[in-house]
């Protein structure tokens, strides 16, 4: 049985970077029409470029995944542009440099189950 995934539209949170960014391409390439969201505005504009799929293929949203709100508004946008969304992809994900528990402060280690 085969199944395609032309048309469909995919949300990758960490999508700049990584396993996000990747999944991206190969997701564009079979025909997705995918959005991208995370931090950094420049890393998502760069995986925005080496997708297929031509105009409209595309979004790229900025936000951080703790931020509720910011969440909430990228959905309604990734609707808005390209309609209900059909696969979640989530790969956002936060580190420290100093991840050894005995480094971390507690609002460190807050902030990386937040974003996880």
């Amino acid at each position: 049985m085969s199944h395609s995934l032309e048309g469909k539209v995919v949300w990758i949170t960490g999508g700049g970077t990584g396993i996000g960014r990747a999944a991206a391409k190969v997701l564009s390439r079979i025909g997705a029409r995918v959005a991208l969201s995370g931090r950094r505005k420049s890393a998502l504009d760069d995986t925005l470029k080496e997708l297929t799929g031509g105009p409209g293929a595309g979004l790229a949203l900025p936000l951080d995944v703790a931020d509720t709100a910011s969440v909430e508004a990228a959905a309604k946008e990734i609707q808005a542009s390209l309609g209900e969304v059909d696969i979640l992809v989530n790969s956002a994900g936060l580190n420290l440099a100093k991840r050894r528990y005995h480094e971390m402060s507690v609002e460190d280690w807050q902030q990386v189950i937040a974003a996880n």
